[in-house]
């Protein structure tokens, strides 16, 4: 049994949807189906009743919501009460990939400067995973995009635009298409047919809406980690839709082994922004967002 199970049973009794659940806690369905099914076979009771119309709790299941809201109360005690009692100068950050990739090493090296004997603890994770590491763990620093801006509660949090950026499509330099001036999505999509869109697919599911990504949604090959992702499209096998930021310092760009291609019809844009609690910060979290505001006023995307 996990936190987030007892999260998913809350928001799917409030909603009385599954659809809808899994939009406001943005997730995908299946995964929030095989999530609540996962907590009924460990319990062995039906939580809810499942129709066209919905979803409704059973008896069973309105105990058990009951039971689960009085635990969600007390672990978001257990974070309050720690945050409070926190006196040890230490920074537990909550990043998302594009980030780790390109910025996060610039950023440590100038907190350091500063206070270079405070721990700091990166926990990289996807964007939709981040405003859970922010409200039910002890990560005080978030970094995220604007997929997941909603799901981040601003009476809690400070939130800031940090920068803007657009997504590009990365290859292999192995590939037919390296090296080209100009190519359109078709053509790149008519060559790498199942490989799109190489990252996962709740990371794609709040960006559906959009004309251009709505072409990468439905790949056969996600994955959560970077290396992983880098790796199927260095070997030629995928193709990849990535913040440009990703091309920032990165070492296999720098070693020749993928690059962003020239397509000329597609332009999306996406935002990442920066959360931090309301709480008065300790020394350390202060001087970290410090170092964190620093770095992007003087960073540019790559383009």
């Amino acid at each position: 049994m996990r936190i987030e199970q007892l999260e998913y049973v809350k928001e799917v009794a409030n909603c009385k949807s599954l659809v809808e659940a899994a939009r406001r806690l943005h997730v995908t369905q299946p995964c929030l189906t095989n999530a609540i099914n996962s907590l009924e076979d460990e319990l062995g009771v039906d939580i809810f009743i499942r129709s066209k119309a919905g979803a409704k709790l059973t008896l069973a299941g309105q105990e058990i919501l009951k039971i689960s809201g009085s635990i969600l109360d007390q672990v978001d005690e257990l974070y309050r009460l720690s945050a409070k009692h926190q006196s040890r100068q230490e920074v537990h950050l909550a990043i998302a990939p594009a980030v780790c990739n390109s910025a996060i090493l610039e950023i440590i090296e100038d907190y350091q400067k500063t206070m270079p004997d405070a721990p700091i603890y990166v926990h990289e994770t996807r964007p939709e995973r981040i405003f859970t590491a922010l409200t039910r763990s002890n990560r005080s620093i978030g970094v995220f995009n604007n997929s997941w801006l909603s799901a981040i509660d601003q009476a809690e949090f400070n939130i800031e635009l940090l920068y803007e950026d657009k997504f590009r499509v990365f290859a292999s330099c192995k590939s037919p298409f390296h090296g080209k001036e100009s190519l359109t999505m078709q053509e790149v999509l008519e060559h790498y047919p199942v490989a799109t869109p190489i990252c996962d697919q709740d990371i794609m599911a709040g960006y559906l809406n959009h004309p251009k990504l709505s072409m990468l949604s439905t790949g056969l090959y996600n994955f959560s980690d970077r290396e992983s992702l880098k790796n199927m499209v260095v070997s030629d096998k995928a193709i990849a839709c990535l913040p440009s930021s990703f091309a920032y310092r990165d070492l296999y760009i720098e070693n020749a082994l993928w690059a962003p291609l020239k397509v000329s019809d597609f332009d999306a844009s996406v935002n990442f922004y920066m959360a931090y609690p309301r709480r008065k910060l300790t020394h350390a979290e202060s001087t970290f967002v410090g170092c964190i505001r620093a770095f992007y006023q003087r960073w540019e995307p790559v383009v």
